[in-house]
């Protein structure tokens, strides 16, 4: 019998980066892989990576987003994630 896989380690910022994105209206559905989210807004959707500020890529985040072609986005700092959402909702409008 094959053991689960352990639960993913989430990054210190990853709480306070998902509030911004919410207190910006997207939607956010934390996951363990590929990814650290789904974050939607105005019928779309993006894949995000939250890490420290120093935090580095594994090589199975590296391996998946160099074959992956939709949406995503590395986020490290607050700013980063206000940045973001900004950018989303702008999108959203065009």
């Amino acid at each position: 019998m094959r053991r689960p896989p352990a639960k993913a380690k989430r990054d210190g910022n990853e709480p306070e980066i998902f509030a911004i994105l919410r207190a910006y209206g997207l939607t956010v559905e934390p996951m363990d892989l590929p990814c650290d989210a789904v974050v939607g807004y105005g019928g779309r959707s993006y894949l995000v990576e939250v890490k420290t500020p120093k935090g580095k890529l594994t090589a199975t985040q590296v391996a998946f987003l160099k074959r992956w072609s939709g949406c995503h986005e590395i986020i490290r700092t607050d700013d980063e994630a206000h940045a973001f959402a900004k950018r989303v909702r702008a999108e959203a409008v065009e």
